[in-house]
């Protein structure tokens, strides 16, 4: 935590120093943004890792139809974060590889798990069920959803879980990113977590 933190601070210090116009606080929330900012500051570009009070997952656009950000407030008797990584690792394994609720038929698997580094996320893939859409837009594929649980600690200082799950395809997901998040929530309410209703942005 320590460490993370006088990182930002520096990067901060380092970022004041590079950009011409330090009032200039755009935020650059996209790959294409980050490129078209270095280059018209002529500057190099300082990437910096985000305090753990913050989360480094992206958000789902405002009327968004596919994608799910939400957050997950472990118990107070849950004080450090490999203590919490072990919590979303069991949850994850009782996903079954054959999906439920009539989604992710095709199985899930592990992409990357950092939540012991600084960084704290892991990252799943999940494969549907191979239906009427995925035969008439996808060549007969599966569809595949992207799903990243970053741990970290909120304003009050309580272990939660920034969660993100979000479709690569389509416009809508049938409500498949709920029903995923609805499982894995009610696990984590049966073992005193703080999980709200998964909502979709349109929702809000």
């Amino acid at each position: 935590m320590k460490s993370r933190l006088l990182a930002t601070a520096l990067c901060t210090i380092a970022a004041t120093a590079l950009v011409p116009n330090a009032n200039d606080h755009h935020v650059l929330n996209t790959r294409r943004e980050v490129l078209s900012r270095s280059v018209s500051l002529a500057a190099p570009l300082v990437i910096c890792t985000q305090p753990n009070s913050a989360s480094a997952l992206e958000g789902c656009g405002r009327a968004s139809h596919n994608c799910i950000r939400t957050t997950w407030i472990a118990p107070s008797s849950i004080t450090s974060p490999s203590e919490a990584a072990r919590i979303i690792r069991d949850v994850l394994n009782t996903y079954p590889q054959k999906g439920q609720g009539g989604v992710d038929c095709n199985g899930w698997r592990i992409v990357k798990d950092a939540l012991e580094s600084d960084a704290g996320i892991i990252t799943l893939e999940f494969k549907s069920c191979v239906g009427p859409a995925a035969l008439a837009i996808n060549l007969g594929q599966a569809f595949i959803d992207d799903l990243k649980l970053e741990v970290g600690k909120d304003a009050d200082g309580k272990m939660k879980v920034s969660v993100l799950s979000k479709s690569r395809m389509g416009s809508s997901d049938l409500f498949v990113n709920r029903k995923r998040l609805l499982f894995l929530g009610n696990q984590l309410k049966e073992q005193g977590w703080s999980v709200p209703d998964p909502k979709y942005p349109y929702e809000t």
